[in-house]
């Protein structure tokens, strides 16, 4: 009787011990019934950081770096861009989702592109040694063709329909601003111009061409129109130094950032009416910067910071021999009001905002980033 109750006890203590390393061990990674056990979800976190994506003030768009001006589609509204990689063509949503290839044709040598309004047609810039070639593309009957030597500056019309262009003859030695149908035929020759570097703008719902002289720091630069029928050209204005120009969309007036004299550092922006009356802004940036509203009272701009002291503008910075850090404002031309668009807490990385373009209800602003080219949004 004595052993077994001694074997009992034995057995008991062996029991109890390893009662007591199973409580030791493996309760403690078991959770109690008060603590909820939390399981991962991951369509559910990846829906999550969509969300909380589309609830930055700036987002990215392109996945890649992109070449020349993007196009917004106003009946798809979709952008549409050719990649700086290898010059193939894509589509993304308007707030940067389902980006999708539309082309696949590399195209070796790409260096701008140039669309039509309506983002079916395209002539694209190609380097040739030293010079350019042009060739004009139909995304939608998928036709192109190369158009004719000589062209180095090319413009749409506002209805996509024809094409303004810089042409040198070289046998003559002339250059002279022409229009014609993309594919080079019914041109007509409008003027003599004297500068190689010439920029080109129809002024909205006129049948009025606008053309300057390249801007440059050390130069005065002229503001010219002629008629797209020909004529004598008119001045707009000449006494502006390294200016640039951007028309609002009622052809009424245009955005000029140039500088007051040959000596000045700083480029600002200003306001010039078709007749030439300058009205000064005091905004320290450049057109490159800026995007007219569709109702042509509201300018969006960045402004840029961290322009070196010894840097010569515009020049420099055209040259790409920096780049800025901007902040976002508008400007209400009627009231003169300016306000931040974007929060300074809200910008997260560094923007050297260029080629800014809205979508169609103007619920976004979008641009190209030239530190790493690629599209960005700013919700409005």
């Amino acid at each position: 009787m004595k052993k077994v109750l001694i074997i009992s006890l034995v057995l008991l203590g062996i029991t109890l011990f390893f009662l007591g390393v199973y409580n030791f061990v493996f309760k403690k990674s078991t959770p109690s019934s008060s603590e909820p056990i939390v399981q991962t979800d991951p369509e559910k976190n990846e829906q999550e950081k969509i969300i909380q994506k589309k609830s930055e003030k700036i987002m990215p768009v392109s996945k890649q770096p992109v070449i020349g001006k993007p196009i917004f589609d106003k009946k798809n509204e979709t952008i549409t861009y050719y990649s700086a990689k290898d010059g193939t063509v894509w589509s993304v949503q308007a707030d940067g989702s389902k980006e999708s290839q539309i082309a696949d044709t590399e195209l070796a040598g790409l260096k701008n592109v140039f669309w039509a309004n309506g983002g079916e047609k395209v002539i694209t810039e190609f380097k040739k040694g030293n010079n350019s070639s042009f060739y004009f593309y139909n995304h939608k009957e998928k036709k192109g063709f190369p158009l004719k030597d000589g062209l180095d500056t090319i413009a749409w019309d506002s209805a996509g329909t024809k094409i303004f262009y810089k042409y040198y003859d070289a046998s003559s030695n002339k250059r002279t601003l022409n229009i014609s149908n993309p594919d080079g035929s019914e041109w007509q020759s409008l003027t003599e111009l004297i500068d190689r570097d010439v920029l080109i703008a129809q002024i909205p719902s006129t049948s009025l061409l606008s053309f300057w002289n390249a801007p440059k720091a050390r130069e005065k630069t002229y503001f010219k129109a002629v008629d797209m029928t020909g004529g004598e050209p008119h001045l707009i204005l000449s006494n502006r130094f390294g200016a640039d120009y951007l028309w609002a969309p009622n052809g009424k007036q245009a955005l000029v950032s140039s500088l007051a004299n040959s000596e000045s550092k700083m480029v600002t922006l200003g306001l010039i009416t078709s007749e030439g009356n300058y009205t000064e802004l005091n905004i320290p940036t450049l057109v490159s910067k800026c995007i007219w509203s569709n109702d042509s009272k509201t300018i969006y701009y960045a402004l840029p910071g961290d322009i070196p002291g010894e840097a010569i503008m515009p020049d420099d910075y055209q040259n790409n021999k920096f780049t800025t850090k901007d902040t976002f404002w508008k400007i209400n031309i009627e009231t003169g009001k300016k306000e931040r668009i974007v929060e300074i807490n809200d910008i997260a990385k560094d923007y050297d905002s260029d080629r800014l373009f809205l979508s169609a209800n103007q619920g976004y602003l979008y641009f190209v980033n030239r530190i790493d080219e690629k599209i960005y949004l700013i919700r409005l």
